[in-house]
Parts: C-alpha cells; sequence; structure tokens
C-alpha cells in the first residue's frame, strides 16, 4: 500500500510540474464556459426592429417604449411606408417588423379589442419565433396593466409557459453540455498522454518491472487527473453562478457525487 501511496504521489508531482498539462485541465474549463455562455447563445437580445406607427397615439407610443427599453429589442427604424419593410429584410438589417393600425386608441377603448401585425425575418426561424413571442408577452403585460387586471366579457387569454427554462436562457442549455464533454475529455484523454509521455521518455519499462502489480500503475497514473477533473467541476459550477448567474436546483452533494462516478465512468 505503501508503494502505491508512493506512485500517487510520484504522479502528483509529474501532473504539478508538467505546466502545458496543468493549462490543459484547469484552463480549458474556463474557456470552454466562457464561449458558450457568452459567445454562442441562443438568447434574443437587442434585436434590430423596423417599426411603422400609423396610428401615434399614446397607447402605440406606451407600447414601443416599452419594446424598446426591453433588453429583447431595439427600434432601430421608424418606417413611412409598408413597402421599406421588405427592403431591410432583404439586407438583412431587422429581425422583426412591428405594423401597429391607425386609430389602434380608439378601437381599443371604444370596441375593447384591437391587433397589431407583427412579420418576422424568417432566415432565422427559430430566432424569429422566440422574437415573436417575446413582443407578444411584453404587448400581454402592457394589456394586464391598462386593465388593471379586471376580467372582460369575451376575452380570450392565450397563455405560454415554458418548462425548465422559462427565460430561454443558455447557460441553462448549456453548462450541463459542456461539463460532461469536459469531464469525457479530460480524464480518459490526459491518463492517455501521461501513459504514453512514459513510453516515448523510456520510463515505462521501469514501471512495469517494479513490485507494483500493471494496473495498479495504471490506477496511480488516473487519480491525480480524477481529482483534478473533479477540481474542473468545481470551477465550471463556481463560473455558473458568479458568472452566468445560472441558479443552482436540487442537491449539490450529489451532483458532486455524481460527477465523481462519471468521471470514473470514463476510464472504463
Amino acid at each position: 500500500m505503501k508503494i502505491f501511496i508512493a506512485f500517487i504521489r510520484k504522479e502528483f508531482w509529474h501532473v504539478l510540474r508538467d505546466r502545458r498539462s496543468l493549462v490543459i485541465l484547469l484552463g480549458l474549463p474556463v474557456v470552454m464556459m466562457l464561449i458558450f455562455g457568452f459567445a454562442l447563445s441562443n438568447e434574443v437580445k437587442n434585436s434590430s426592429v423596423a417599426v411603422l406607427d400609423l396610428s401615434g397615439d399614446d397607447i402605440s407610443e406606451q407600447i414601443l417604449h416599452r419594446l424598446d427599453a426591453s433588453q429583447y429589442f431595439q427600434i432601430s427604424y421608424r418606417l413611412e411606408r409598408f413597402d421599406d419593410l421588405e427592403a431591410l429584410f432583404r439586407e438583412n438589417k431587422v429581425m422583426l417588423g412591428i405594423i401597429i393600425p391607425a386609430s389602434m386608441q380608439g378601437k381599443l377603448l371604444g370596441e375593447g379589442e384591437t391587433s397589431i401585425q407583427v412579420i418576422g425575418n424568417a432566415v432565422d426561424p427559430n430566432t424569429a419565433n422566440t422574437s415573436m413571442q417575446y413582443v407578444r408577452s411584453i404587448i400581454a403585460d402592457y394589456q394586464k396593466e391598462i386593465w388593471n387586471d379586471r376580467e372582460l366579457p369575451y376575452q380570450i387569454d392565450v397563455s405560454y409557459q415554458m418548462m425548465y427554462n422559462p427565460q430561454l436562457e443558455s447557460s441553462c442549455n448549456f453548462v450541463p453540455g459542456v461539463m460532461t464533454l469536459i469531464l469525457m475529455l479530460l480524464g480518459a484523454m490526459m491518463t492517455s498522454v501521461s501513459i504514453v509521455r512514459e513510453k516515448e521518455l523510456g520510463t515505462m519499462e521501469i514501471l512495469l518491472v517494479s513490485p507494483m502489480r500493471p494496473f495498479l500503475v495504471i490506477l496511480s497514473k488516473a487519480i491525480p487527473y480524477l481529482v483534478l477533473c473533479f477540481i474542473d467541476v468545481l470551477i465550471i459550477l463556481l463560473l455558473a453562478y458568479t458568472v452566468l448567474q445560472m441558479p443552482m436546483r436540487g442537491s449539490l452533494a450529489l451532483l458532486l457525487l455524481m460527477s465523481v462516478l462519471f468521471i470514473i465512468t470514463t476510464y472504463l
């Protein structure tokens, strides 16, 4: 047992002295978390919008102000004609076009209903569909405010609910996937690199003729990287919680335990 512990201690020193391995082990999770968390995103933020306001009354201006003040949209163009919208779509300058009909305030207060036309750029259908849902949600919230949440006859209420990730935040999708990918690659890959390095340096034969069994030699090389992969799990969770603002739900101890089991399975 003392010989086995001595081998593990030796492997730890090999890892700590190899700066390139440390950069891969500890730097790769940080880089991938930042790239997947910020650079790659399926959220719609600051999307350019063109508006054709044929009404120009207080309610239409309030709705447009709500849209422009949100983090999802930016009103970039105020149109005078409907034909100008097609040109913006062709040049890929806007994602949505919002058409507000004439006398919208009079129809809403007099007839109790009105309509706003939203036209999406179908070049990216997923983003366009998500943007439309955001527009409908913002307008629905405004409508509840002006009616003071009163129940009206013949009112049709359309309710939308997104399970698991209601805000469509990309970090909730990317973080678990990136963590799994990193643990799959680093544990087995770095252990294999360590064994290959021993072969290249000609020291593998010395290890095999030692009193240790070959299985224990391989195990002694795997344990340091298992510990470092567990440290990577802690780094990923810390970045997800502090930098990406991803909420933690459930048992943290169970998550760490399952992560250790997953790292072990990558060696099998």
